[in-house]
């Protein structure tokens, strides 16, 4: 099915291109990084297009279209599917050129229980041939959101959809068809800046698809991606929504953790 799904289909779908999605920028057409992570992994992307990357997990090199956004100065979002991959498989980074650092996620379908079900692996790294000055950290995951609730809205005739982050493992999610429909998934969370935070989830037991974002909370606005196997075939499509804080309707024990640098109170 995904063999046969043209990239004119897979780029897009239901939940994209509405206006909250920012265009695809051709900002870093030209640009090549030279990635190392902590696990040993090293990659190489190069951008021959606006929307073409040639990048490599070692010495195979592929060439592959891809949907880079920004909503953030020197933040970008990658998005890309990796043709004729067997079992699918599909990226997803996040380049932050003030300091070099990457975050980088790798998602396949073929789960061992159910084989449209997508699995992923969270790699963090650093940018090395840039001249960018090692921070001596690294992006991480986080549980900043835990506590936290939003309104999300990606088209003007959708009906908001509301995150729950329930725990640093899971978020409910409502809204999505119909006001009374809700559903809970295994979700990660990442800290990429203060106020800017990666999330992303698994609908297990539902379309088996991955929800990817990138969050700016300062501006209340994300750019991410949906990767999955729909009735129609492959989707790994690019999508943007504008945020609220709502009200969080489970009580947890404590106060929900802070960031140093980001007022959760005041936002």
């Amino acid at each position: 099915m995904a063999n046969a799904t043209p990239p004119e289909r897979y780029r897009h779908g239901e939940w994209g291109d509405g206006p909250y999605m920012p265009p695809i920028t051709p900002d870093l057409v030209g640009r090549r990084f030279e990635i190392e992570f902590t696990d040993g992994l090293k990659v190489s992307y190069e951008f021959t297009a606006k929307e073409e990357l040639q990048w490599s997990f070692g010495d195979v090199i592929h060439t592959d279209q891809c949907d880079v956004h920004t909503i953030t100065p020197d933040l970008y979002f990658v998005n890309h599917y990796v043709m004729g991959s067997n079992p699918p498989e599909a990226h997803q980074a996040v380049l932050d050129l003030s300091n070099g650092l990457v975050t980088l996620n790798v998602a396949t379908m073929n789960h061992p229980i159910e084989p449209r079900d997508v699995m992923r692996t969270f790699h963090f790294g650093f940018i090395t041939n840039c001249g960018y000055e090692d921070p001596g950290y690294r992006n991480d995951f986080t549980t900043d959101m835990v506590g936290r609730a939003i309104y999300w809205k990606y088209k003007d005739d959708m009906i908001k959809v509301k995150h729950m982050y329930i725990t640093p493992f899971f978020y409910t999610v409502s809204g999505v068809r119909r006001p009374d429909w809700a559903a809970s998934n295994p979700a990660d969370y990442v800290k990429i800046r203060d106020g800017i935070y990666v999330f992303s989830f698994l609908e297990w037991r539902q379309s088996g698809a991955q929800g990817f974002f990138l969050m700016d909370f300062y501006q209340m606005h994300d750019v991410g991606c949906f990767f999955g196997m729909e009735p129609e075939g492959l989707v790994c499509y690019t999508v943007g929504a504008k945020g609220e804080w709502a009200d969080f309707l489970y009580t947890l024990p404590g106060d929900a953790p802070k960031t140093t640098g980001f007022d959760w109170e005041k936002r």
